[in-house]
Formats: structure tokens, C-alpha cells, sequence
């Protein structure tokens, strides 16, 4: 009779276990997919952001070699390298920022991944954990 007691209270043991691994494994993949899909829509963001200032540099860098041309009159030439200086500096400002946003989204991305491998390997311990209590080998004899 201490056997069967003993095997029962293993097996509640096991599927205790295994409802604590399946609830981890609820917990981080559903937070792991929320957090990747913002990730990533903040990733695409930032894309376009740093494109459009990198775009927005290459015309500035573009007014200011026009400013040193020969032949353009002194005040043009002033006015073309002021406003290429100025918007140069802006754009360059823009593309810093939106890197850093890039940056951060894609660490977000591994975290999401990290949190999606965490949640796979707790779901592996609620199936091994399941199979234990079931096996009919693992009892003692």
C-alpha cells in the first residue's frame, strides 16, 4: 500500500510540474509574439525613417556641391551653401535617431526570439513532465 501511495503522490508531483510548465509556456510565447510584432512594426518604421533621411542628406550634400560650382553668383552660392549645411546637419540628426530606433527594435527582436526558445523549452518540460506521470515503466516495483 506505500507504493501506491508513494506513485500517486509522484504523479501529482509530475502533474503539478507540468502545469507549471505549461502556464510558463502560455506566458512567454503570448508575450514574446506581442512584443516581435511591435518590434517589427517599429522596425519598418525607423526603416523609412532613416531612408528618407539619408535621402534628404544626399540632396543637401547635393545643394552644397552645387554651391561651390564656378560661374554661380556670390549671394546664390551663399544661400545654397547655408541651407546645405543646415539641412545637412538636420538630416544627419534624423538618421542618428532613427538607427538608434532600429537598433533598439531589432534587440526587441532577440528578446521576443529568447522569450520564444524559453517558451519552447518549458513546453518540452510540460511534456516530458506529462509523460512521466503516464508511464507506466517509470513506477517502482
Amino acid at each position: 500500500m506505500p507504493d501506491d501511495a508513494d506513485e500517486l503522490i509522484l504523479k501529482m508531483q509530475h502533474l503539478e510540474a507540468q502545469a507549471r510548465a505549461q502556464e510558463e509556456a502560455r506566458n512567454k510565447s503570448g508575450r514574446g509574439e506581442k512584443l516581435k510584432s511591435k518590434a517589427q512594426q517599429m522596425a519598418f518604421e525607423a526603416q523609412q525613417a532613416l531612408s528618407a533621411a539619408e535621402e534628404d542628406l544626399r540632396k543637401a550634400e547635393e545643394k552644397e556641391a552645387k554651391s561651390r560650382e564656378p560661374g554661380l553668383p556670390p549671394l546664390r552660392a551663399a544661400e545654397l551653401l547655408v541651407a546645405g549645411k543646415s539641412e545637412a546637419q538636420e538630416a544627419k540628426a534624423r538618421a542618428v535617431k532613427a538607427r538608434a530606433r532600429l537598433n533598439f527594435a531589432l534587440d526587441q527582436m532577440d528578446e521576443a526570439d529568447r522569450r520564444d526558445w524559453e517558451a519552447l523549452q518549458a513546453e518540452a518540460r510540460a511534456e516530458a513532465h506529462g509523460q512521466m506521470a503516464d508511464d507506466p515503466l517509470f513506477k517502482k516495483t
